[in-house]
């Protein structure tokens, strides 16, 4: 995406600038179970929990990932370039709503997947989600926010169980953050 290259460095300071609502999310991931990726990586701010590997179609936000000492590839999370069933664990933390299509990506997740997938929103229907989707930030002018009923919608349209849902307040509410964890 043009505008991660374009901005990568600005997209990055916003968790130092932000820091107590990046720590909160960090505490509501679980730890990945190796072997794991990380789709849609960016920076590599998410990926210091232990995720072995990150995936991106930035390259300028794969150079601060790799400089974190995440290791990277570059790609399209709608044509994944690992084999079946070769991850434990995938990540897609804030990576739904800049998805083209998610229901293709979570199909290929499924294909590499072989455990469980960890999706995180800031749900459309939240306060926080209502106040990103309106504002003129570069990053959120093509986003597209998902209600948790569409997210689990489109889990379960594409052979996920989803075994567990955590929430986090972050600003408002304990809406502002959802995780959902499902088995493939």
């Amino acid at each position: 995406m043009d505008i991660f290259d374009r901005n990568a460095e600005r997209y990055d300071a916003w968790y130092d600038k932000n820091r107590e609502l990046y720590e909160a999310e960090l505490e509501l991931l679980p730890k990945p179970v190796s072997p794991s990726l990380e789709i849609g990586v960016g920076t590599g701010r998410f990926a210091i929990i232990g995720i072995d590997i990150g995936i991106d179609i930035s390259l300028q936000m794969l150079k601060i990932a790799r400089k974190r000492g995440v290791e990277c590839v570059w790609g399209d999370a709608a044509n994944l370039p690992f084999k079946d069933k070769s991850f434990r664990s995938v990540y897609l933390v804030f990576t739904l709503c800049f998805l083209d299509n998610p229901y293709r990506v979570l199909r290929e997740i499924k294909r590499v997947l072989n455990g469980i997938l960890v999706t995180c929103i800031v749900p459309a229907d939240s306060r926080l989600g209502r106040e990103y989707a309106r504002k003129d930030s570069p990053f959120y002018q093509k986003a597209r926010f998902y209600t948790e009923k569409e997210v689990i919608d489109m889990l379960q349209d594409t052979g996920f169980k989803v075994k567990e849902i955590r929430r986090r307040r972050l600003k408002y509410d304990e809406k502002d953050f959802v995780c959902f964890i499902a088995e493939s």
